[in-house]
């Protein structure tokens, strides 16, 4: 039996369900409740077979929670499937084991999984690796650099930590980006051809006020933190940046549970 919960309207919210794929009725109930409490959308499963046809039907899944050890198909087959579909393999999964089991961890992790609770299920360990992972996933992040070297560092940078990205060499190419694709946060270097990362700054805080910029420059003699912030920046950063420092920025700025960001 497949089950949902009551959708719980959220005022400009788009509602993004987390899939929990489990046997146990027990657990089931607790991994819900928990969620619930934290004022997620459920969409429950108690089968592999559910799960998948959940899948192939909703395109509102946002996170998968799965069991490995399940009767007929297990959790091993559910990432089979998952790797299968482009769209469903975009979504993260957290896989729930047994004490102990740690084959079955090291063979998800090697098939895709994210992540893994191990059982009995923790309501603080498992209300923060989904809040981790789906800080990662939901967000699509703007990258402007007309140093195509420095552009690929940063792609290779935010897609290796789960987000996904756009790129442009121009603040006109990042502008017209814009206008068909919604971004959750943007790193911009300052020096650009014809209009450069300030005045595109401007432009984006005019039609986009609640989406943060992170500017970046070579030039750390000419453009200086207090006058770039001062601008309107959300964050600053000076060439070269260290990997770390680029992704503590991003998470700083965009640390918020999923329901809480569409809007």
């Amino acid at each position: 039996m497949i089950y949902r919960s009551i959708a719980k309207t959220l005022k400009g919210t788009d509602i993004m369900s987390i899939l929990i794929v489990e046997d146990d009725p027990v657990t089931l109930k607790v991994i819900d409740k928990t969620l619930k409490k934290s004022e997620y959308e459920t969409l429950l499963a108690q089968s592999v077979k559910e799960a998948i046809a959940l899948l192939e039907s909703n395109s509102s899944i946002t996170l998968i929670i799965s069991d490995i050890m399940m009767p007929e198909a297990d959790g091993f087959e559910l990432l089979k499937f998952r790797q299968s579909f482009l769209r469903i393999s975009k979504i993260p999964i957290l896989m729930c084991t047994a004490l102990g089991d740690k084959e079955s961890v090291t063979k998800s992790i090697s098939m895709g999984a994210n992540d893994y609770l191990v059982k009995p299920i923790q309501k603080d360990i498992l209300l923060s690796k989904v809040k981790k992972l789906l800080n990662k996933t939901i967000k699509k992040l703007l990258l402007i650099d007309d140093d195509k070297i420095i552009l690929n560092i940063l792609t290779n940078i935010v897609e290796h930590e789960g987000y996904e990205s756009l790129k442009a060499q121009s603040a006109e190419d990042a502008i017209e980006l814009m206008k068909s694709s919604k971004v959750d946060l943007i790193i911009s270097d300052i020096v650009l051809p014809q209009m450069n990362g300030l005045e595109l700054l401007v432009s984006i805080k005019e039609n986009n006020p609640n989406i943060p910029v992170i500017l970046i420059t070579g030039h750390s003699g000419k453009y200086q933190e207090k006058d770039v912030m001062s601008a309107g920046a959300d964050g600053f950063i000076t060439k070269p940046f260290r990997n770390l420092e680029i992704l503590r920025k991003i998470e700083s700025l965009i640390a918020q549970p999923r329901q809480k960001v569409w809007n």
